[in-house]
């Protein structure tokens, strides 16, 4: 049964989000798995099997339900990819803003306060000037 074209992109996003999120859990285990994993804070092998086990069942879960509601997913166009990506680090920033960083229990003194805005503030310049560059379609390097 195909879904309404709005729930079908929700459901392909859905998708999408997951698969990138397990693909780099995927690097993390492998990245722990070469490690050894016998100190207490690592990952032991068989919490890696497991993960993979579990993963996999998500993985499962999500296509047959794209077939089910015949969703076929589509790689996004680079530009897409780059404008989500510099989306997500706006938002970063503009989260990490001093004034939105209350309930830490500490206040920032004056002058990190100030060098911490400038960073957020030059961060964000060249946020955008990485959006005017890669993702505008008319932008000249």
């Amino acid at each position: 049964m195909a879904l309404d074209e709005l729930h079908g992109r929700r459901l392909a996003t859905v998708a999408s989000v997951f698969e990138n999120a397990l693909s780099r859990m995927e690097l993390v285990l492998k990245s722990a798995e070469s490690a050894g994993g016998n100190d207490a804070s690592q990952i032991n092998v068989e919490q890696i099997r497991l993960g993979r086990e579990k993963m996999e069942a998500i993985r499962t879960r999500l296509s047959e339900s794209l077939k089910r509601f015949s969703i076929q997913l589509h790689k996004p166009e680079p530009r897409q990819v780059l404008a989500a990506e510099l989306s997500t680090l706006w938002v970063v920033l503009e989260n990490a803003r001093p004034e939105r960083m209350k309930g830490y229990g500490r206040e920032f003194s004056p002058s990190d306060k100030a060098d911490w805005e400038n960073l957020i503030e030059e961060l964000l310049s060249d946020v955008k000037e990485m959006r005017r560059v890669l993702v505008k379609k008319e932008a000249k390097a």
